[in-house]
């Protein structure tokens, strides 16, 4: 018993993995990548909107297109939410920005 707990050590200490670990990970990169490439569609549908339903929800053309250019794997939504949560911070202190 105390050989296959050394073996154990060694390979771990060696750095290999399980197939089962390797492919966990592999799928966790994929979904990440897929919803990414969906977050950044759903973001660009907002290009169809009149400048007036942006504003409604806080957000103004530049955010947009700020967010839809991030860098791939920053959550494009986080621009939006930041950028709308800003606005409406200024609006309820009375310094209105349209």
């Amino acid at each position: 018993m105390r050989t296959t707990q050394h073996v154990l050590d060694l390979d771990l200490v060696a750095g290999k993995q399980p197939h089962a670990s390797r492919a966990v990970g592999v799928t966790g990169m994929l979904t990440s990548a897929w919803h990414q490439l969906r977050n950044r569609y759903a973001i660009g549908c907002l290009n169809d909107m009149d400048d007036r339903q942006l504003l409604d929800m806080g957000l103004k053309r530049e955010d947009v297109r700020e967010a839809i250019t991030s860098p791939f794997f920053d959550n494009p939504a986080s621009y939006l939410t930041r950028a709308s949560r800003n606005r409406a911070s200024l609006f309820y202190k009375g310094t209105r920005h349209d």
